[in-house]
C-alpha cells in the first residue's frame, strides 16, 4: 500500500508542481466551461497553492483501504511537500531537482532524482504545453457537482489507465477539486482537496528537506 500510495503522490505532486503552460483557449461565452475548459484555465492562471487533502485507494476487488489526511504545497516549477498526517505520517518533499520521501516510523529517508521518480507516471497530464501530446483529453458528464475530464495516456505503455479530475468554477477562476487515477493493476486512488490556497507566496524553506539526525539514508540518485 505505500509503494501506491508514494506512485500516486509523486504523480499528482509533481505535476501540481510542474511548468506554466502557454495560453490556452477558453470556452466561448455563450457556453458554460466544461471539464476539459476547466483543467485548461486552472493550468494556466495556477502558479502555486496549497490545501488539505483526504485520499483512499480501492484495489481491483472494490476493497477499500484506510483513508489518508495531510496536507499539500506546491509552487512551480518542480518544488512541491506532500505531508501525511494519519493514518502514519510521512514526508515527500521536491526542491525541483531531488526528491525526499522520509517514512517517519522505519525513519527512513529515501532520496530520488525528480526526473527518473517521474518516469511512467502520468505527472505530464498538468504539466503544460505537451499535454494533448501525452494524454487525450475528454470532457465528461457532470457529477457530483463537479465538471469531469478524463485524460487517457497516448502510450500504452503508461502504468495508468486514465485519470479523472474534478473541477469547479470558484470565485477567482477554476478549482481543482478531486482527482482520481485508476492504475495499470487495476487500483483506482481518489483524492480530494479542501481549504485551498491559490497562488499563496510560500517560504522557500517549504521546499527544503533537512535529514533528521540518525535516520537511515537510501540514496537512489
Amino acid at each position: 500500500m505505500q509503494a501506491s500510495r508514494r506512485q500516486f503522490v509523486l504523480a499528482l505532486a509533481c505535476a501540481a508542481a510542474a511548468p506554466l503552460p502557454a495560453a490556452a483557449a477558453t470556452a466561448t461565452a455563450a457556453a458554460a466551461p466544461d471539464g476539459v475548459a476547466l483543467l485548461r484555465g486552472w493550468l494556466r492562471d495556477t502558479r502555486s497553492g496549497s490545501a488539505d487533502f483526504t485520499q483512499q485507494v480501492t484495489d481491483a476487488k472494490g476493497a477499500r483501504g484506510a483513508v489518508s489526511r495531510g496536507h499539500f504545497d506546491f509552487e512551480r516549477p518542480g518544488r512541491f511537500r506532500w505531508s501525511y498526517s494519519a493514518p502514519y505520517r510521512q514526508d515527500i518533499v521536491s526542491d525541483g531537482s531531488t526528491i525526499w520521501t522520509y517514512d517517519h516510523d522505519l525513519d527512513q529517508v529515501t532520496l530520488t532524482r525528480a526526473s527518473r521518480a517521474l518516469a511512467g507516471t502520468p505527472a505530464a497530464l498538468l504539466a503544460g504545453a505537451d499535454i494533448d501530446a501525452v494524454f487525450k483529453l475528454a470532457a465528461l458528464p457532470a457529477a457530483d457537482g463537479l465538471q469531469w475530464v478524463q485524460a487517457t495516456p497516448r502510450d500504452n505503455d503508461s502504468s495508468f489507465a486514465w485519470v479523472r479530475i474534478g473541477l469547479r468554477e470558484g470565485a477567482q477562476g477554476p478549482e481543482l477539486v478531486r482527482m482520481q487515477l485508476h492504475d495499470a493493476f487495476r487500483r483506482t486512488s481518489d483524492i480530494e482537496f479542501s481549504a485551498q490556497r491559490r497562488n499563496p507566496a510560500l517560504p522557500a524553506a517549504t521546499f527544503r528537506f533537512a535529514i533528521p539526525a540518525g535516520a537511515a539514508v537510501l540514496d537512489q540518485r
